[in-house]
């Protein structure tokens, strides 16, 4: 629901609004295992709970001071639905304008598995060690992070369709280099791989909530959060299995190719 809830309240300037959302919410991906080695460092495994419950319960009393969104994220029950906005749901599935932001969300989410799950493979088995891993690692992070706000917020400007594209593109092409290159030929392919993957994440999100009907943003975010979820689950599982029979290389070529496809 944060995903709408985002569309909901920013109606104007949505595309740097889903920036600065994504680029908090996946900081506190990276930044949350450092605080919980921290904690366990300091005091024992029980305390992040205990941290992660007291978090929970400032959320839940700042969400209370939220004033109303400034559009609806959902619309009236209709007579023949059964109470839990199915029609919504088949509404949502039945838009075909969607169903190409869908598929682009998905592919990305193959390339955020590539980069994250078999990077680090690519380079171990060029014989790199665990600190040049790290950072190669961190590196392609932080482009992935740092990008979303300004990605979001030239779609603002241009839009985000066109950003998506080029976004997808340049991750594409990155990701099918990978295999070929290596020393700072290799850093900066990776990075530019992460900053491509990063503009997609985030402008997807714009694109789709503009493109929901009224009163059907919380189905249609819903179903993008969902897709979403299959495409990070499916991807390494996919990646790795032609990996495993034809090669890294392939694996890495295969996954650029799903791109250029998703680009239409």
């Amino acid at each position: 629901m944060s995903l709408a809830l985002v569309g909901a309240y920013a109606v104007e300037q949505r595309g740097r609004a889903y920036g600065i959302y994504n680029g908090i919410k996946g900081a506190g991906y990276v930044l949350s295992p450092i605080v919980g080695g921290a904690i366990v460092l300091k005091a024992d495994f029980a305390m992040i709970f205990v941290a992660a419950t007291a978090i929970g319960a400032l959320a839940f009393a700042l969400s209370l001071f939220l004033p109303k969104p400034k559009i609806d994220t959902k619309r009236r029950l209709d007579e023949d639905d059964d109470g839990i906005g199915l029609s919504s749901l088949r509404a949502v599935f039945r838009q075909s304008t969607l169903w190409p932001w869908y598929l682009v969300t998905v592919v990305n989410m193959f390339f955020v598995g590539i980069l994250f799950g078999f990077l680090p493979v690519r380079v171990y088995a060029l014989g790199y060690g665990p600190l040049i891993n790290g950072v190669v690692l961190t590196a392609v992070s932080a482009s992935y992070l740092l990008i979303q706000p300004l990605a979001g917020a030239l779609a603002d400007r241009v839009s985000p369709a066109q950003t998506i594209r080029v976004g997808l593109f340049v991750a594409g092409e990155c990701v099918t280099l990978t295999p070929f290159v290596t020393g700072w030929l290799l850093f900066s392919v990776a990075v530019l791989a992460g900053a491509g993957v990063g503009t997609v994440w985030t402008n997807t999100d714009a694109l789709v909530s503009q493109e929901a009907r009224q009163g059907e943003l919380g189905a249609t975010m819903g179903v993008a959060g969902t897709l979403k979820e299959i495409g990070d689950m499916l991807g390494p599982l996919l990646i790795g299995v032609v990996s495993q029979a034809f090669g890294l290389a392939v694996g890495f070529v295969s996954c650029g190719v799903l791109g250029s496809f998703a680009l239409g």
